[in-house]
């Protein structure tokens, strides 16, 4: 656990420092100085781009968090992997590039009417698509370097520096709108560029060839892995995006600015979980190699807890705070308010099941984590079928609470059934009547003049409680450990 300790602290920090920066610009920034439409067209670039790069890495991000380890030798340039995942790259960008000029004539159509702003932008997915997959492959391949920092710098910290340079420029008047979104792409795709020269300048980046290494056997995997992996991941973006890709289309752009504006906030509880997936795929690669099951299971057992430590304290700390959310983001976005709640709560519950996506996916039944996130995007997509027209907004988060917690049980009873891994015990009830007591403290007190004083006072007793009682409880040796190190008490 040393690496995955060591890395997701580090990557905690960064993401939270990368969301602080988020919470400015997407929560202060965009809905004082844009449009919901506009806002909602720079939301919608970045939904259909993520799911297009996804189709365009064609797996290849799984084959890296499983297989490399079996190309890993840095005296032999890693036997030409890199020369592999480049070109595969290029020949899924060209893909996604036919598609592009196939469906346009459709998209032009389907969004005519509902949101003709968007329509003048569509040639920016050209690049975003580019740009954003080859910082994918290359942020797989940092991390199995052992680098699950610096990409989430890049994307986290340097672009949104840059994009708040970008908001305020608009502000100003100095830039107008078309120029904004020229100026926000190229921002967008800049987190590609700096890692690849990171990864240069380390002296990892070497596009020899040694096909050779790759026999009909390693071959034969590396096709399998891919193919799930294409399912795997075009499912878990699709997820992930489908439901601004829908609002869109059901409702306009205008709504998709509100959703997308207080998704964040919900979206803002599952940080720390990026990281801790990031850095987990290496090791439990490493780990499923030796076939170490009981290293699985404490790094299972001990994601899920912890994750859901800090998920249950951040989702209490954001909604205590909504009235106050709601003055910081105008009361334009009012209706948005329990996209907040059901979007957190997703959260948690996805932080609850700890790295089981990974387990499963670095294990000999990783094709079973495809068959789940099938499952998941055909439920993500059904369900915001039928609650889109009846609850607008609100019915995409409660679609995307409804998917996540099927998705995940189906997880636990997986892994529960073929390995008998069983991470829950009587802390994780201790953890939730710990964030009952705090969240209802904050609650109870009145509420203050100025929004941000209320923030500092309300979070300040709330999470002062949760963290006594999480440590006074000994709900985690490690969090206790760490306390006491900090304080120089033994």
């Amino acid at each position: 656990m040393g690496i995955i300790r060591q890395q997701t602290i580090k990557g905690t920090v960064v993401s939270y420092f990368g969301a602080i920066l988020g919470l400015i610009n997407t929560g202060i920034l965009f809905p004082r100085f844009l449009d919901p439409d506009q806002i909602g067209l720079i939301l919608w670039l970045g939904a259909i781009t993520t799911v297009a790069a996804q189709f365009s890495s064609l797996g290849f991000n799984s084959v890296t968090g499983r297989l490399f380890p079996y190309f890993r030798n840095e005296n032999r340039n890693h036997n030409g992997y890199l020369f592999i995942l480049f070109w595969v790259g290029i020949v899924g960008f060209l893909i996604s590039l036919t598609f592009y000029f196939l469906l346009h004539p459709l998209a032009v159509s389907l969004y005519a009417e509902a949101s003709p702003l968007y329509l003048n932008y569509l040639v920016y997915l050209i690049p975003l698509v580019f740009f954003t997959l080859f910082f994918s492959l290359f942020d797989g391949y940092n991390r199995v370097m052992y680098d699950a920092v610096s990409g989430t710098i890049f994307q986290d910290i340097v672009f949104k520096v840059l994009n708040m340079s970008i908001i305020f420029l608009f502000w100003l008047k100095v830039i107008d709108f078309s120029q904004f979104v020229f100026f926000y792409v190229l921002a967008y795709c800049s987190p590609a560029v700096f890692l690849f020269i990171l990864l240069w300048w380390r002296g990892q980046i070497s596009f020899a060839s040694n096909l050779k290494f790759v026999t009909p056997e390693l071959r034969k995997s590396i096709t399998s892995v891919s193919l799930f992996g294409i399912l795997n991941g075009l499912s878990d973006k699709l997820a992930n995006q489908i439901d601004r890709i829908m609002i869109v289309s059901y409702i306009g752009l205008g709504a998709n600015g509100i959703y997308g504006i207080m998704a964040y906030f919900g979206v803002f509880v599952s940080m720390p979980a990026r990281s801790l997936r990031k850095i987990s795929s290496t090791v439990l690669a490493e780990t499923w190699k030796k076939n170490d099951l009981k290293s699985i299971a404490k790094i299972y057992s001990q994601s899920g807890l912890h994750q859901f430590m800090l998920g249950s304290l951040l989702f209490i700390g954001i909604w205590v705070n909504v009235d106050n959310v709601l003055e910081i983001v105008t009361e334009k976005f009012i209706e948005g308010k329990y996209v907040i709640f059901f979007i957190g709560l997703g959260n948690v519950i996805q932080m609850l099941s700890g790295v089981s996506g990974v387990v499963i996916q670095t294990s000999p039944y990783y094709k079973m984590q495809t068959l789940f996130m099938g499952a998941y995007g055909l439920l993500v997509i059904t369900t915001n079928l039928i609650m889109i027209p009846l609850w607008g907004i609100n019915g995409a988060a409660v679609a995307s609470l409804f998917s996540t917690f099927v998705f995940n049980l189906s997880k636990y009873l997986f892994l529960l059934k073929k390995y008998k891994f069983q991470p829950f015990n009587f802390k994780y009830l201790l953890v939730i009547l710990i964030a009952l007591l705090a969240y209802f403290s904050g609650y109870l007190l009145p509420k203050m003049n100025w929004y941000v004083v209320d923030i500092i006072v309300r979070s300040t007793l709330v999470g002062g409680i949760y963290v006594l009682l999480t440590f006074f409880l000994k709900i985690s040796d490690d969090f206790n450990g760490f306390v006491k190190e900090k304080l120089g008490v033994k």
